[in-house]
């Protein structure tokens, strides 16, 4: 089986379905800003696309699916860090829709070594 091409049609499809969207990864350890008296993560941005759908209603626990989580299918250049990384989901225009932390993650890969696609749990 070729998983490239495989990776290549998830691209494909999502990319024609979906959004645009833009992983951010931390990068480094954070830089103390005295203007706003807070410390600033850095970040390393990944552009990819993603499909953004709801939980069905019984799966929603409010412990670890939340209600408002989303469930997202992305095909990304990089891994997302759980906890850590966000995701900015972009309309068709262009402009920034929505903003995400990614909660969980989930690699696709049936080889274990090519990640077709990730599936993502992630809250607002």
């Amino acid at each position: 089986m070729n998983y490239t091409a495989l990776r290549a049609t998830a691209k494909k499809l999502i990319g024609s379905n979906g959004a645009r969207c833009r992983l951010r990864n931390p990068a480094g350890e954070s830089v103390y800003n005295p203007t706003t008296n807070e410390y600033e993560q850095n970040y390393e941005s990944h552009e990819g696309y993603c499909l953004v759908s709801a939980y069905d209603d019984h799966l929603v626990n409010d412990t670890v699916i939340k209600a408002g989580d989303r469930k997202v299918t992305a095909v990304l250049p990089a891994e997302p860090n759980p906890g850590l990384s966000r995701l900015d989901v972009f309309d068709k225009a262009g402009n920034l829709k929505e903003n995400y932390l990614v909660v969980n993650s989930a690699p696709v890969s049936p080889n274990a070594d090519t990640v077709i696609l990730y599936k993502l749990q992630c809250r607002k």
